[in-house]
């Protein structure tokens, strides 16, 4: 049973018919799970991503732990910076960042090629030997659009050729070597992870876990915390934050000797319930919270609180106790929850392995639901254009009745000479359109140019959608 399911039963507990079920009063002892982490481990919540685009083979070893900026999470590897960002629609959400712009390497685009049998992509012919890697790679979903032509290396004796997120090379004295990566992580993440053999070296980017949460651990109990999950790492509001299995503590990054405990169930989605009044039971205290109205504590769970750090630790109480299917009873504070056993005692509920799962770790990568569904309407603003002219391609994306914007679909053109182009669409508007205007093609009069609008992402099925358009009027 999930967690948020199991504290929001709204089965509640009559107090004064269960004095006797409150009467013992012993506390449960949770083990002491210590967990290691290694921070040259590829987060979980990007695994299926890694082994997607090639694994260690292809993007090479990480290089840093997770970079936790808002929402979005980053990771650095040896050819690449791996980004999920979860507010985006589910086909845009895993990407590679663009490290080849921030080197500074571009080359003039050619306006256009008469070159037949060669990609053409956005002004740059794709070196043919890199061709086949690019395309596996998903061409500009992930490698990006090229900065370069293909270009020689005297010194190493290879070409290479620079697009927006990874870089091309192939030695010319080893050619079963194959096509390999540039290290465009190496080069960006230089200054902060450092090399392999040194650790330390990332220091700016997760920190080693010591003060002050050590001690506050120690204050409150390694039974009541439990072991820790992640951290300490660093939020965008430049507090430090470490997750262990039944708090979430935090601490400013100004030296604090003390960590206090995140409120992370209204971050979960558990908000207060309503205020009653007090109960005239024994076994129970009343927590006061506007006059006389407030939330009724057991003593089991008051005194448990006590040897915890208290109320401050927990915060207030959100909800009355509440009766489970198993014949325990739960309740809710805004720090931290509480589950009563019967002949086993108090213990707390996992709400921080919850909030590791909802905001450090992501779900496993699904295609979203509604993407077989998903279509594409496009169309020409011309069917028939001559050499010297423009063309305008629109493209409508829908599920059912449902625009969709937010979506980024590419456009590739069957060139005359049996080459292609390949063109990214802007996002889709809140009407689930977009449009893109292509530069004029070269061919003789009655010449068909078959064109495709289509939307991939990552672990979904590609959606294209094919129309046409004729040269004539030259």
């Amino acid at each position: 049973m999930k967690l948020s399911t199991l504290i929001r039963n709204p089965s509640y507990f009559v107090l004064r018919l269960l004095a006797a079920f409150l009467a013992a009063c012993s506390g449960a002892s949770q083990p002491d799970l210590s967990l290691s982490s290694n921070p040259y481990l590829i987060e979980p919540v990007f695994q299926e991503f890694y082994d997607f685009l090639g694994g260690q083979d292809r993007l090479g070893p990480p290089l840093s732990p997770v970079i936790v900026e808002g929402n979005v999470q980053k990771q650095y590897l040896e050819n690449a910076l791996m980004v999920y960002d979860p507010e985006l629609p589910p086909s845009e959400q895993y990407s590679l960042a663009p490290l080849g712009q921030q080197m500074g390497v571009w080359d003039e685009p050619l306006a256009s090629t008469d070159l037949q049998g060669v990609l053409f992509v956005e002004g740059y012919i794709v070196y043919e030997g890199f061709v086949p890697l690019y395309q596996e790679l998903g061409t500009q979903r992930y490698v990006g659009k090229p900065l370069t032509g293909v270009r020689y290396d005297s010194e190493q004796n290879r070409v290479e050729q620079y697009f927006e997120n990874l870089g091309f090379f192939q030695n010319l004295d080893d050619a079963s070597a194959g096509v390999q990566l540039m290290p465009y992580g190496r080069i960006a993440c230089a200054d902060t992870c450092g090399t392999l053999a040194n650790p330390a070296a990332i220091i700016q980017i997760e920190l080693p876990y010591g003060e002050p949460f050590v001690s506050t651990v120690a204050r409150l109990g390694d039974s009541f915390v439990g072991p820790r999950l992640a951290g300490p790492y660093q939020k965008v509001d430049g507090s430090l934050e470490v997750i262990y299995q039944n708090l979430v503590l935090y601490a400013n990054a100004d030296g604090s000797k003390q960590a206090a405990p995140r409120p992370i169930m209204a971050e979960l989605g558990i908000l207060p319930e309503p205020l009653v009044t007090r109960l005239d039971n024994p076994n129970v205290m009343f927590y006061g919270i506007d006059g006389e109205y407030g939330y009724n504590v057991p003593l089991v769970f008051s005194d448990y609180i006590s040897l915890h750090g208290g109320f401050e630790i927990f915060g207030q109480p959100i909800s009355e106790l509440k009766l489970q299917e198993d014949g325990s009873a739960n309740q809710c504070f805004a720090n931290a929850c509480m589950r009563y056993v019967p002949g086993s005692g108090v213990e707390p509920l996992p709400v921080g392995a919850e909030y590791k799962a909802r905001f450090y770790d992501k779900p496993a990568i699904e295609a979203p639901a509604q993407q077989a569904e998903i279509r594409i309407q496009v169309w020409e603003d011309f069917s028939q254009i001559n050499s010297a002219e423009q063309q305008v391609i629109h493209a409508t994306l829908f599920a059912g009745n449902q625009l969709l914007a937010g979506l980024q679909p590419y456009l590739e053109i069957t060139l005359p000479g049996g080459g292609t182009s390949i063109y990214q669409f802007p996002l889709s508007d809140a009407d689930g359109q977009t449009l893109l205007t292509i530069p004029p093609i070269r061919a003789q009069n009655g010449t068909l140019i078959p064109y495709k609008a289509c939307l991939e992402g990552f672990g979904a099925n590609e959606v294209c959608a094919n129309e046409s358009y004729m040269i004539w009027g030259n």
